[in-house]
């Protein structure tokens, strides 16, 4: 007897409005598995074109002046606000698609979709993504898909149930190899970039901030090296707190030694293909989509040395301790005295290939979302057990 398909609502409301990690993933997930066997999938998100697979709900976007005022008044923030004022749309989706399970990373809608799933009237599951990520304890949810073995542990180690919690990665869909050294068509590129063709250029790409991606350390850093200096690329989401980026930058990069800039996502892989080495300061991060994209494109990946930065990047990413001061000048200029090898370029690209393109993980994410609609809800919090133990499938 043949099992109709499972139906699964990806619901992610910054889908078209924000292009981060967590918002490009789930664009990503879903244009990647909806076609899946056995899957029935539903996008729900909050800009961009209306299709029979994509539905969009009407909310206060979180770069709303009106979202960040609500987020004063009830001294929390306009992200918040988003999650709040987008769950009743949310709501009139589920009723209308009955999924068995809704795959998010909004805490906030999630907390909701928890506690009124009675009256909501739809027996779904909650499948959390733990992209951000979040610490133990889960509560008020029904499994989390852990995107990293560090957060996984962390999570058994503080006596989560097994049965709740399940490793699969953050995909990404892997092009073409890249073309090795071709200094011809980069050129070409950096010209249609605006991107200067006789200076190296050092890519970061996240979001142009002090806070956590720690624009203002790579800003410094570049401006430690000596002339002549390599330009340096920022890319990402910009706000009221990235002026502060900028003007840093003018003053001690130069109106000519550096730009800013936010594009969609699908505008941001020229920028990989047209730097020389990619960068991030962040001192933690629960995945970081951003250590994938850049070797896929073939770049050298200077990251903080933090557990998982050590797992996604692998044997091709240079780690060092982005909280000292030096310490990402020194290899950058390691990293843009050598060279560019496309023999390196292709290993690194293979790594990403084999470890997380989508064909590859795919069953993988069948599989989650099969435990999460069927599995007992683990409502219980056992003892823990040894490691070897406690992961899902063991």
């Amino acid at each position: 007897m043949n099992r109709a398909p499972l139906r699964v609502m990806f619901c992610c409301t910054g889908v078209g409005i924000l292009n981060r990690g967590i918002e490009s993933f789930f664009r990503e997930a879903f244009d990647n598995l909806h076609a899946a066997p056995g899957i029935q999938a539903r996008l729900v998100k909050g800009g961009g074109p209306a299709t029979e697979l994509e539905r969009v709900v009407r909310c206060i976007p979180r770069t709303s002046a009106i979202a960040a005022a609500i987020g004063t008044v009830v001294r929390r923030n306009a992200y918040v606000a988003e999650q709040w004022s987008s769950f009743l749309p949310v709501v009139r989706q589920i009723r209308q698609f009955r999924p068995e399970v809704v795959f998010y990373s909004d805490a906030n809608l999630g907390f909701l979709l928890y506690w009124f799933r009675r009256w909501i009237g739809v027996p779904y599951r909650l499948l959390f993504s733990n992209g951000g990520p979040c610490r133990p304890p889960f509560v008020r949810l029904d499994f989390v898909h852990q995107v990293n073995p560090v957060c996984l542990e962390q999570a058994l180690r503080a006596g989560e149930p097994a049965q709740k919690h399940i490793m699969v990665p953050y995909g990404l869909r892997v092009s073409a190899p890249p073309p090795g050294v071709d200094d011809g068509s980069r050129r070409a590129l950096r010209e249609r970039l605006a991107l200067p063709a006789d200076r190296p250029v050092v890519l970061s790409v996240g979001w142009i901030s002090r806070a956590h991606k720690r624009m203002h350390y790579v800003v410094e850093e570049v401006a430690g090296l000596p002339d002549p200096r390599p330009f340096l690329m920022l890319l990402g989401a910009m706000d009221r707190s990235s002026d502060e980026i900028v003007r840093l930058a003018h003053e001690r990069l130069g109106p000519a030694g550096f730009a800013a800039r936010s594009v969609p996502y699908h505008e941001v892989a020229p920028y990989y293909a047209a730097a020389d080495c990619f960068v991030l300061a962040s001192l933690s991060e629960g995945f970081g989509r951003v250590f994938l994209e850049a070797p896929a494109h073939g770049l050298p990946v200077i990251a903080h040395e933090h557990p998982v930065m050590r797992y996604v990047l692998g044997e091709h990413g240079i780690l060092a301790d982005l909280s000292v001061e030096g310490a990402l000048a020194r290899d950058l200029r390691q990293v843009l005295m050598r060279p560019a090898d496309g023999r390196a370029m292709r290993q690194r690209w293979d790594s990403v290939r084999r470890r997380f393109d989508w064909g590859t993980l795919a069953p993988e994410y069948q599989r989650m979302f099969e435990h999460a609609a069927h599995a007992p809800l683990p409502h219980l919090r056992p003892r823990a057990a040894p490691a070897a133990q406690r992961a899902i499938g063991a």
